[in-house]
């Protein structure tokens, strides 16, 4: 079905299930209608690694427009409705929706590569509990506090890190009043605090915001 369609045809998949694996066959493009999914590489030892967050609105697997095959895993972090979209029958204005969602995706990447060069572990952590927190992972509680649904192994796998070591830190931040975790789930208790671990500005080394 094009992506013009006036009833597009919709298929849903729950949080954990994957949509298509490294190797499969490029049949079609998707667009996220709802929910969160990651685009992430299996590396040679066995690791998952983050490639990128794909948003509502989104559009993934461009390699239907110049490959057979998948370069990538799919998977889905929350529930999420995917529409399957045709590259042969796309439309002009089809092709630029895509081109336009393929370049900010490109924009989010190369931001999502630069913080995780620069800083500690306990800023990447940071930077992404706080990116993490605008996606379908996150919500607020009955408290106006915002929270992100997220395991320790997801954590590692967006911060090119080890689920030991990023379990250290979220014991850090949740010892300095900062969080609050519990099973999949991040309570962030002090936003401004957590920016400032992010810019390496802790609130408790006196700086200023």
């Amino acid at each position: 079905m094009t992506l013009g369609s006036s009833r597009p045809h919709q298929m849903r998949y729950r949080r954990g299930q994957t949509v298509y694996y490294e190797g499969d066959p490029a049949l079609s493009m998707f667009r996220v209608e709802s929910g969160l999914v990651r685009i992430a590489k299996l590396t040679p030892k066995g690791r998952v690694l983050t490639v990128r967050h794909v948003l509502p609105g989104d559009f993934f697997g461009e390699e239907a427009l110049t490959k057979q095959w998948r370069d990538h895993q799919v998977e889905a972090l929350t529930d999420a409705t995917l529409v399957p979209v045709d590259p042969v029958n796309m439309g002009m204005e089809s092709m630029t929706s895509v081109t336009r969602s393929l370049s900010e995706q490109l924009q989010r990447v190369m931001a999502y590569e630069y913080h995780l060069q620069i800083g500690d572990l306990r800023q990447r952590v940071a930077r992404y509990l706080l990116q993490l927190a605008q996606t379908p992972l996150g919500g607020v509680d009955d408290a106006g506090k915002r929270f992100v649904r997220a395991t320790h192994e997801l954590i590692a796998e967006g911060t090119s890190s080890t689920r030991e070591s990023v379990s250290k830190i979220i014991t850090e931040l949740r010892a300095d009043g900062y969080l609050q975790s519990g099973y999949r789930r991040i309570t962030l208790l002090n936003h401004a605090a957590l920016e400032g671990v992010a810019e390496h500005n802790d609130l408790d080394d006196g700086d200023s915001f």
